[in-house]
């Protein structure tokens, strides 16, 4: 039986370094994976990717669309990791027909994020982008060891120098905090996944919205929002299982 193909959505202030490990275990699986860079994110794989209308729902939802018709994907697993998850829902409602039955949440946005973050996100456009990815990281990383922190905060680092300007970062940063999974509708077999210390959604939240999709979480042990980084295998392990 042919597996079917992965499309993955990262988050806010990402590239696809940020699910690398996870895809990786994925591959060896005999899985086809695809990652793109999601705008702000700029283009650093030289793919032949679509061009962003506007920085809404209905844009990025069009975006991914565009994607898939244009790599010829036959109708692929949709698997966004925190904003990614707004992207997917997004697109799970306006285009059901080009996705596949099957759709995964990762560190899912439920509801709006906590104060904290929708104060800062518009910042983004401002401050340096050391200071964001150290801030977002810090609150965002449940791991404390300083080893684990300084690998997490360079990868960041890395994916923050390739976006297409600070305009359009901060552009992002207001979509992030505008929208949640809960305010789309769709008919799919949903998946949610997350770290049981997600600092963006509680586990009370993400159980309320994941009833309203007929599924149950799984939550991952020692972990917080940053599950791509924190247990990517078990990540991948979990996605698999699902599959």
């Amino acid at each position: 039986m042919k597996k079917p193909i992965l499309l993955f959505v990262h988050g806010f202030r990402g590239n696809h370094l940020g699910l690398q490990d996870t895809i990786s275990y994925l591959k060896t699986k005999g899985y086809d994976c695809y990652s793109p860079d999601i705008p702000p994110a700029f283009n650093t794989k030289r793919e032949k990717l679509p061009e962003l209308s506007e920085y809404t729902a209905d844009g990025y939802a069009k975006w991914l669309a565009d994607y898939i018709l244009e790599q010829k994907l036959d109708r692929p697993i949709l698997i966004g990791h925190s904003m990614g998850s707004i992207i997917c829902a997004a697109a799970a409602e306006k285009y059901p027909e080009l996705i596949n039955e099957k759709i995964f949440f990762l560190s899912p946005i439920c509801v709006t994020p906590p104060k904290f973050i929708c104060h800062l996100a518009p910042l983004t456009s401002i401050l340096p982008t050391k200071m964001i990815s150290y801030i977002t990281t810090k609150y965002l990383l449940v791991p404390k060891d300083k080893q684990t922190f300084r690998e997490v905060l360079k990868i960041t680092e890395k994916c923050a120098e390739k976006f297409t300007s600070k305009k359009d970062s901060g552009r992002a940063a207001k979509f992030s905090i505008s929208y949640a999974i809960s305010d789309f509708n769709f008919d799919k077999k949903s998946v949610f996944i997350a770290g049981e210390k997600d600092r963006l959604n509680s586990k009370k939240q993400i159980k309320t919205v994941a009833k309203k999709f007929k599924s149950t979480p799984t939550f991952l042990k020692n972990s917080g929002h940053l599950i791509n980084y924190e247990c990517p295998v078990i990540l991948a392990e979990e996605i698999e299982k699902n599959l």
